[in-house]
């Protein structure tokens, strides 16, 4: 495998082998906090061009997030802030509900919470003696979200995160696997994907059902396709769509490259644009079939992976090991 590759995959978490110290699940206790004191981030110069891993929208504001507890904020994709992080561990995803309030998640089951689009965050949830990362956040409402991480581990909050607790979801969380993603469908339902090809499906959150899917290795992500569908991607060029998780039906999508994928977005027109090692950018149409595969420019590292990416007017945001990567939009 790609020296590439593995730097990536450790970066994310999403190697068994870096997060097989995961002995137990963090409790669901309001604004948890281990008894390790937290560490400020450093702000630093062009932070922007460090490891990024996740980026959201929140009103004018783009907020992306990665490694050594790095926030960065924009509002052109050209000229970013430094915003201080209250902890210096490395962030796997941010999110918004709406301009105002959103949450960053990551290593030592970091949760932070913001209610001024990003401008500052305090600290919900700090557990590293647990070794447990959260890999993706699904904002609901400003005050209700979910997340996801290592050995099953799911937790939400109704109260804007004051109090984050334990959803007990036996069908996705009693085998242990990586939960590396989680989206909601634009049938309103909410959708999981992780290792050895899981995918789960709830109406409410709650109560969850497994998937079959006849892939066995992992899923880095899940979006909504379709009206009662998903588009799950991940390692090795593996991307699998299916019109109705109610009644499921996978199809493979040929993509014509191993690189493993641990980005998406939904853009207009049901396109659904995925991002990955390699510098790695797929276009799928809405049909289901490859509209286009390039590599994304970056200074000339073209080993560098990319995490993400977010659309906005006349441009596109790239993310990933090389930073913020501002290309000419489609």
């Amino acid at each position: 495998m790609k020296k590439i590759f593995s730097r990536c995959a450790a970066a994310l978490m999403l190697s068994a082998i870096v997060v097989a110290a995961i002995a137990e699940e963090a409790a669901g206790t309001a604004a948890s906090v281990s008894v390790a004191k937290p560490i400020p981030a450093l702000l630093i110069s062009n932070a922007e061009r460090g490891m990024l891993l996740g980026i959201a929208r929140a009103g004018d504001q783009i907020v992306a997030v990665g490694g050594n507890g790095v926030i960065v904020r924009s509002t052109d994709g050209k000229t970013w802030r430094q915003a201080k992080s209250p902890v210096d561990t490395a962030f796997n995803a941010v999110g918004f509900a709406d301009s105002k309030h959103g949450w960053a998640v990551g290593h030592d089951s970091v949760i932070l919470g913001t209610s001024d689009g990003g401008a500052t965050w305090a600290i919900q949830n700090f557990q590293p003696d647990l070794n447990a990362p959260i890999f993706s956040i699904l904002p609901l409402s400003s005050q209700q979200a979910i997340v996801v991480g290592a050995f099953g581990l799911i937790k939400t909050t109704d109260d804007a995160g004051v109090t984050w607790r334990d959803i007990d979801a036996p069908a996705i969380s009693s085998d242990k696997l990586h939960l590396n993603s989680i989206a909601k469908l634009n049938n309103g339902k909410f959708a999981v994907a992780g290792e050895r090809g899981l995918v789960g499906l709830s109406a409410d959150g709650l109560q969850w059902t497994r998937i079959a899917t006849q892939y066995e290795g992992s899923f880095f992500g899940i979006l909504p396709w379709k009206e009662k569908g998903a588009i799950a991607f991940g390692m090795r060029g593996n991307v699998y769509v299916c019109d109705d998780l109610d009644a499921p039906a996978w199809k493979k999508i040929e993509t014509a490259t191993t690189s493993s994928f641990f980005g998406g977005e939904t853009l207009s027109g049901g396109r659904v644009l995925l991002t990955g090692s390699d510098t790695t950018a797929l276009m799928v149409s809405s049909d289901g079939v490859v509209a286009a595969l390039k590599k994304i420019g970056n200074g000339g590292n073209g080993d560098s992976s990319l995490t993400g990416s977010l659309k906005i007017p006349s441009a596109e945001i790239f993310i990933g090991e090389s930073g913020a990567i501002l290309t000419a939009g489609d």
